[in-house]
């Protein structure tokens, strides 16, 4: 998957923390510029997607 954003499109629901500054997604963007976001897979393990 090449885009953070299509993922959402596919159905997938992101992960939100307290205190973790995410956008309207659900995607942090770390200090170098990565896109990072967290989600759930079926047996609840948290898993995350980062585009550089």
């Amino acid at each position: 998957m090449r885009d953070i954003a299509a993922t959402v499109a596919r159905g997938v629901t992101f992960d939100r923390f307290e205190g973790v500054e995410q956008d309207e997604l659900g995607v942090w963007r770390s200090p170098g510029g990565a896109r990072v976001a967290w989600f759930k897979d079926p047996d609840a393990n948290t898993l995350s997607l980062t585009q550089f």
